[in-house]
């Protein structure tokens, strides 16, 4: 980072504040960079001494440290904590830094890509280095120390840059996070793609499943076209002959048949296999629903990542991984983590408080009648199959506001079959009010006392809920 002229002039600047001071304390906020706190008759100065990027600098207050310094940091402490820096110089025709104290040598290679830091003691020998690719020159801890080899003659620096070692620093600091930034930015991106390839084949398979399940119809009309074709059949036959009196014409077709069965068998099979494919049908269509849904949720991510305030990688990570989109990191190993699942999703509306969201079938059973209370507000979209949305009340004796039911309102319906229709009927009851229909798939109630709700705006609404949703 600094030519050999930036280091004179940084060197020229800090060596009357700190040789012949005594390093109070040593500083490592990372692995190539120490920070020695110096202090002289009346100044204390913040030495700064780093390969990442290599520099020699000053910091303007305090810096972080490492939990656990490494062992180039626990050396200068042992070698230059309370004791006197006696001297620190550039080696001559090179952009090599030496800083002696009586304990040693810590001499910084200021040289680009294979900079590094060399703890020395005063027999001459390596006893720590920053970077192990030191030894490409036959460095290694034990062994002597050598300089490197100087530049070619001829070499012309540019014009200096810095007015002064704070300057120095405070470059690094805005190259250090810039870079941060950008890392930042990469892997927001990265966990944006990664959900995104993840429910773009998720939504395939199910896509596919839903197509599979759709054929559930041409096993009810197989049944009713052998109803009346019962006698005609024995065990044994391939095929019976019908006429289709569905059909256009009232052709005649072929029904293919079991041939391990009779008649009345052969059509409880058809009607079997009906209600098997029906109920896949409606699993497959809740799932691909819910797919839907979390691809809504990772662009409204992808949307938030442009504007001025991203939200982190952490963040994102989080909710992510909270929506079900990307998969929980296990715990350690032996440890295994069991994440309970929940048979709804949760928001926050904008007057902060929840609202449940039944996922659909057996789910919406379980949080309607095992998660709600009496008292707590029920809706669903009108006469249409959709989710159970449940707004608990906040507290008891306390009802939730109008804003929460508003936003509740639109959550039923961007979770029912008429998602993006204007103008939709939701209906909103106290949950004491429903009852689940004896002998009918999970999720079929009955409702009483019911009023109604319509929301104008609800695209908006779901767009902040989703948003902020955890």
């Amino acid at each position: 980072m600094l030519t050999a002229i930036e280091i004179d002039r940084v060197l020229a600047e800090l060596a009357p504040r700190v040789v012949g001071g005594q390093i109070q304390k040593v500083r490592q906020p990372d692995d190539g960079t120490l920070v020695l706190r110096i202090r002289s008759p009346g100044v204390t100065t913040r030495l700064v001494v780093s390969i990442e990027p290599s520099r020699v600098a000053e910091a303007p207050g305090s810096v972080p440290t490492r939990r656990e310094p490494t062992a180039l940091g626990a050396w200068l402490r042992s070698a230059g904590g309370g004791r006197r820096l006696e001297a620190i110089e550039r080696v001559p025709g090179d952009r090599v830094v030496v800083l002696t104290m009586a304990g040693g040598r810590l001499v910084a290679e200021l040289t680009g890509r294979h900079a590094n830091l060399f703890a020395v003691d005063p027999e001459g020998r390596v006893v720590a280095l920053a970077r192990p690719d030191g030894s490409r020159r036959g460095l290694t801890t034990g062994g002597p120390y050598v300089a490197p080899d100087p530049p070619p003659p001829g070499r012309v620096d540019p014009p200096p840059r810095f007015e002064s070692a704070l300057a120095v620093e405070a470059a690094a600091a805005a190259r250090q996070a810039a870079a941060q930034e950008r890392a930042e930015a990469t892997a927001r991106r990265r966990l944006i793609q990664r959900a995104r390839k993840r429910l773009e084949r998720l939504h395939d398979r199910v896509s596919a499943d839903v197509e599979r399940a759709a054929r559930a119809e041409q096993w009810r009309r197989r049944g009713e076209l052998l109803k009346g074709a019962l006698g005609q059949i024995e065990r044994g036959m391939q095929a019976v002959e019908v006429v289709d009196w569905f059909a256009e014409g009232t052709p005649t077709v072929s029904v293919p048949l079991d041939p391990a069965l009779d008649g009345p068998e052969n059509l409880q099979r058809c009607f079997d296999r009906y209600k098997k494919a029906a109920a896949g049908a409606e699993r497959a269509g809740e799932r691909l629903e819910e797919v839907e849904a979390q691809q809504f949720t990772v662009e409204l991510l992808a949307e938030a990542m442009e504007g001025e305030t991203p939200p982190s990688a952490d963040e994102i990570e989080q909710q992510l991984i909270g929506a079900g989109i990307l998969p929980r990191p296990q715990g350690p190993p032996g440890r295994r983590q069991v994440v309970e699942r929940l048979p709804y999703r949760a928001f926050e509306s904008r007057r902060g408080e929840r609202i449940l969201v039944g996922r659909g079938g057996a789910d919406n059973h379980a949080t309607t009648f095992g998660v709600a209370r009496g008292n707590d507000h029920w809706l669903h979209t009108r006469d249409v199959p959709g989710a159970h949305v449940i707004v608990p009340l906040p507290a008891r004796g306390r009802e939730p506001h109008l804003e929460t039911l508003r936003d509740a309102a639109a959550l039923a319906v961007h979770h029912s079959d008429l998602r993006d229709e204007p103008g939709v009927e939701v209906m909103h009851t106290r949950r004491k009010h429903v009852r689940a229909i004896k002998g009918a798939g999970p999720g079929r109630v009955t409702v009483a006392a019911a009023k109604s709700i319509v929301v104008d705006d609800g695209p908006e609404r779901i767009r902040r809920l989703y948003a902020a949703r955890r």
